[in-house]
């Protein structure tokens, strides 16, 4: 808390979720909560929007995994006019809790935008070089032939990425490269990193601090708890 009342900004954020209620996964947040978050958004005169294109005042907001609990929940968000970004992974797709493919295309029909979260969710500095290939390109490969849509943004499985990661994910296609490090959108572009902002549990009071700053200390932490200077491939 302190480090954020120290940090006072409007930057624009990427705020993200795992699913709506705890029916599919303890990582979700109830409805209510997410509710009280988007009144927040507005009350404090943020636009929520598909895509960041201004450096202030602008949210995004995301899902990770493909949680069922975002569909079950989907008249919310239609009748709120918010289409949330949703990272799924090939392997996830259709498993018990997780959305099917019908389900994932007639949220697209909504609105709801999809991209990648490689092939099979797993901590992608561990993977060899050919095993990272089919992750990223493969995987790649495989959502747009199933959504007939283009894949042009990653999320990093478990928030870890490297630079042989960052290296393969830009050479893969893939333009934006989201991770798990708190901050503003353009925090860390030079990077080619986009900074995301955890909520999932966030009290309305915490959740107010996250928009209107940051904190220093929370990113430092998500950086050394996600980033791998050198790969680790078994």
């Amino acid at each position: 808390y302190v480090s954020f009342l120290f940090n006072k900004n409007r930057k624009s954020k990427v705020i993200y979720y795992h699913d709506v209620g705890l029916k599919y996964t303890n990582m979700g947040t109830p409805l209510d909560l997410i509710k009280e978050h988007v009144r927040i958004i507005r009350l404090l005169s943020f636009d929520i929007v598909d895509n960041i294109t201004k450096p202030e005042n602008e949210i995004m907001i995301a899902f990770d995994d493909g949680w069922k609990g975002l569909y079950d929940s989907k008249d919310y968000f239609v009748q709120e006019n918010i289409y949330p970004t949703v990272f799924i992974a090939v392997n996830l797709i259709g498993k018990e809790g997780y959305l099917s493919v019908d389900q994932i295309k007639k949220l697209m029909e909504l609105g709801f935008k999809f991209q990648a979260h490689s092939w099979s969710h797993y901590d992608l500095t561990t993977f060899s070089e050919e095993s990272l290939n089919h992750e990223l390109v493969d995987s790649k490969r495989e959502l747009e032939t199933i959504f007939g849509k283009e894949f042009n943004s990653l999320c990093f499985p478990q928030g870890k990425y490297s630079d042989m990661v960052l290296k393969r994910a830009k050479s893969a296609g893939y333009s934006y490269l989201f991770s798990s490090v708190s901050g503003g959108y353009y925090d860390m572009m030079e990077k080619g990193v986009i900074c995301r902002n955890l909520v999932q549990t966030a009290s309305p009071s915490l959740f107010r601090l996250i928009l209107e700053s940051s904190s220093i200390i929370v990113a430092r932490r998500n950086i050394k708890q996600h980033y791998k200077k050198t790969r680790s491939w078994k």
